[in-house]
């Protein structure tokens, strides 16, 4: 007869003892455990959808105490991504189009107390909107005051605004530059042209400041102040380049070859560094959108639909820091508007992306014409919710993306395709929404 231990119990099949809180799990496991795990996967669906809203609760309870400073922006941010991948709510309206042709482009920015919004066309048209920021807003620009503004004759290939100044290209082999001041009373509108018959086909640009690049073919053109076009550096990548971006001094470009380049705009010499290339992977992926985040990471996508974030410190290292997963892009799509001669066909080749201002999140059409967001902390795959509108394709291919901050703390998602304008109000739901209408 064994002896009684204090703690312990004595297994007569295992003939050895064990402590006695072990023989509570022991008690568990019967008869009865075959049939709870049979069971289990006929529950399954039920206890994810609760799992994910035990989830949302626990991460609330837990930045609600938890002390520590990065713990809860962890948490805060897991809140933040679950609130905009439930988002239900959109409002489409058109830009009353002279041609009836598809929007291009699309900028909106707060400047003196008003909404500045600007859209460009595929026939070449640039129209602007200005509404008071106090105004109610409804319609969601519809009824805004869209007006015609110009022509460029060829398609708007890209609107970027920097201040009080609003820069517009146009695509073709006469490129076209319009310069629009958000204040007409202190300047006028003007249009000009890169003096360079090497210079054509504009094909995105970026302004900072005075300064403004130009992705043109072969190369890259810098002038440094737009307003008098005092210099104009032209820097050579052997290619059509898709993407610029800049960063004080500091030009990257992104080409047709699938290659990142450095320019240092205090160096003479046009020669640019060639940064995380990888010889087995650049051809045949274009680069087609460059952002820079956080002052050292390099935010690249390429015509495959592949989404990375290198780091700018190791321009050496071929391996991106983050990757997003799950995006869809192959190959260049043709817009075709037979019925309207005068209008220049040409390849959409880049896919928009957009950054919230604060760069928390990523957004990206996919060329399945669906938006798809991702975590700028984490990457992976998007962020999907079965409620979400982003899961429902457009009819037309999109042509633009752009996030902004309507009030502090509350963020717009602005999507042109074909020639409609939606508006997403992240984080909203349609049945918020109906709620606040009642009130």
């Amino acid at each position: 007869m064994p002896r009684e231990l204090p703690g312990l119990y004595w297994d007569e099949g295992k003939q050895r003892y064990f402590p006695l809180t072990s023989s509570r799990r022991s008690q568990d496991v019967g008869p009865n455990t075959s049939t709870k795990l049979q069971s289990a996967p006929q529950a399954w669906a039920g206890e994810m959808k609760r799992h994910r809203n035990r989830s949302l609760l626990r991460a609330r309870e837990d930045a609600r105490f938890s002390f520590r400073t990065t713990h809860k922006d962890k948490l805060m941010h897991q809140i933040s991504c679950f609130q905009v991948a439930q988002t239900s709510h959109v409002a489409s309206s058109s830009i009353p189009s002279l041609t009836g042709c598809a929007i291009t482009a699309f900028q909106s920015v707060s400047y003196n107390n008003n909404v500045h919004s600007f859209a460009g066309d595929t026939g070449g048209w640039f129209y602007s909107s200005v509404i008071g920021r106090n105004e109610l807003v409804t319609g969601y620009h519809a009824s805004h005051g869209w007006r015609p503004e110009f022509s460029l004759s060829s398609e708007i290939s890209s609107i970027c605004i920097s201040g009080s100044r609003c820069i517009a290209t146009s695509f073709g082999p006469e490129s076209k530059i319009l310069h629009f001041p958000l204040d007409l009373d202190s300047e006028d509108i003007r249009v000009t042209r890169v003096n360079n018959r090497s210079a054509r086909d504009i094909w995105t640009a970026d302004l900072q400041g005075t300064r403004l690049v130009l992705g043109t073919n072969d190369q890259a053109v810098v002038i440094d102040d737009v307003a008098d076009r005092a210099t104009v550096c032209f820097m050579k990548t052997g290619s059509d380049v898709f993407a610029v971006t800049q960063d004080n001094n500091i030009v990257y470009t992104g080409s047709r070859a699938g290659i990142v380049q450095r320019f240092d705009g205090r160096i003479p010499s046009t020669k640019g560094d060639h940064i995380f290339s990888d010889p087995n992977t650049t051809q045949n992926n274009s680069v087609t959108n460059l952002k820079i985040f956080y002052d050292w990471q390099l935010l690249t996508s390429t015509i495959d639909g592949r989404l990375a974030m290198f780091d700018l410190r190791f321009p050496g290292n071929r391996t991106p820091v983050i990757s997003f997963t799950g995006n869809i892009n192959t190959y260049t799509t043709k817009t075709v508007r037979p019925h309207v001669t005068s209008i220049l066909c040409v390849y959409n080749i880049t896919q928009p992306i957009a950054v919230d201002p604060h760069e928390q999140f990523l957004f990206a059409a996919g060329q399945d014409r669906r938006i798809r967001l991702w975590s700028l902390r984490t990457g992976g795959p998007p962020l999907v919710s079965p409620a979400s509108v982003f899961q429902k394709p457009f009819e037309d291919p999109i042509r633009a993306l752009q996030v902004v901050e309507e009030q502090q703390g509350v963020l717009g998602l602005w999507a042109t395709s074909g020639a409609a304008l939606y508006k997403y109000n992240l984080g909203q739901r349609m049945e918020e929404e109906s709620e606040t209408m009642q009130c």
